[in-house]
């Protein structure tokens, strides 16, 4: 890691390092795992692919009015939400009440008299006790660095796909070195979201980032109109389309 380290803290159960490299501010676990990443003094903008990739929906257009985060960190997406469109309303549920301070002392989490509320629970008892539906529920979470079998079993996306509204979409941050579990997931994935999926991948990494739908997607916009959202968000979703995979639906 290059920069300086600003805090670190650490026993039993995790260790936890926040570093400054100029304007870029990240926040590390177990000192091989990028949690989170900002710029300092930019909050529009996202620094790291992998949060890029999981909002990738946007270049669908679809309706954005309330969003939940499962897994905190640093805060990072709820702060470049509460940026670029505010009047969106935010849960973000992390289970570490270090890692929720983190956010708010060191990650610039929007403050209190926004639209984003940042709950210490765990997500499963989140959803059971929910009564209002998301338009998009974001799941990045992991322990020894992937991703929680329970994220992907059915009961779990049983609960997100009750919670989503009616044109909503998981997203799913899917961490795994074992092709045949990967397989396994999406299995289960389309059992229960039965109008598709869309899949990133990042060349390099572990990471397979899955978006699933409720209803039937809109079919990928030409480019002229990526561009045009792709401004709005201050992404470059002509480059994102081009690494999408589209998986049919089932029904």
């Amino acid at each position: 890691m290059a920069g300086r380290c600003i805090y670190r803290e650490e026993n039993d159960e995790t260790h936890v390092e926040i570093w400054d490299d100029g304007d870029r501010r990240s926040l590390w676990f177990d000192d091989v795992i990028l949690q989170s990443e900002i710029f300092i003094h930019d909050p529009a903008v996202l620094p790291n692919p992998v949060n890029r990739m999981m909002l990738a929906h946007l270049m669908l257009d679809l309706p954005l009015r309330s969003v939940m985060l499962a897994g905190c960190g640093g805060g990072a997406i709820a702060r470049w939400l509460h940026a670029r469109a505010p009047e969106i309303r935010g849960d973000a549920v992390e289970l570490s009440t270090t890692v929720a301070r983190l956010a708010v002392e060191y990650f610039d989490f929007p403050p209190a008299q926004s639209n984003w509320r940042l709950l210490t629970a765990d997500v499963r008892q989140h959803l059971l006790h929910r009564t209002a539906a998301y338009d998009f529920i974001l799941v990045d979470l992991e322990e020894k660095q992937v991703t929680p079998a329970w994220v992907s079993g059915e009961d779990f996306l049983s609960d997100c796909h009750r919670n989503l509204s009616d044109n909503g979409i998981l997203m799913i941050n899917l961490i795994s070195d074992d092709s045949r579990a990967v397989s396994e997931a999406l299995h289960r994935f389309r059992k229960v979201f039965r109008y598709g999926l869309m899949l990133l991948n990042d060349v390099g990494h572990d990471n397979l980032v899955v978006h699933a739908f409720r209803s039937p997607p809109p079919a990928i916009p030409l480019p002229e109109i990526l561009q045009e959202r792709g401004k709005r968000w201050g992404m470059d979703f002509s480059a994102l389309a081009r690494r999408v995979t589209l998986v049919p639906a089932t029904v």
